[in-house]
């Protein structure tokens, strides 16, 4: 399936809410896309661009960019506070 690029930028976060943790790859699997280098580095731009806007967060493990929202985030940050009383 063709995508336009905001529209893909939508879906692909809409995945990574869904069944995060996930990487590019995976993402490219939901998408019904063949996960070759170009199409994982598309995906791999729109997790930056996402990331940009505050609305997931990434880190790398070994070769694959790992991603989760933030809202996932806030909820491990109060889950530690909440340890710790």
């Amino acid at each position: 399936m063709i995508y336009k690029a905001k529209s893909l930028r939508k879906k692909i976060f809409e995945i990574i809410k869904d069944k995060w943790p996930i990487h590019a790859s995976g993402v490219c699997r939901v998408l019904d896309i063949v996960p070759n280098s170009s199409n994982i580095s598309k995906i791999k731009y729109h997790y930056e661009i996402l990331k940009k806007q505050n609305k997931i967060r990434t880190k790398k493990l070994d070769r694959a960019l790992v991603a989760w929202p933030v809202e996932i985030e806030r909820l491990r940050i109060m889950h530690e506070l909440l340890k710790e009383q």
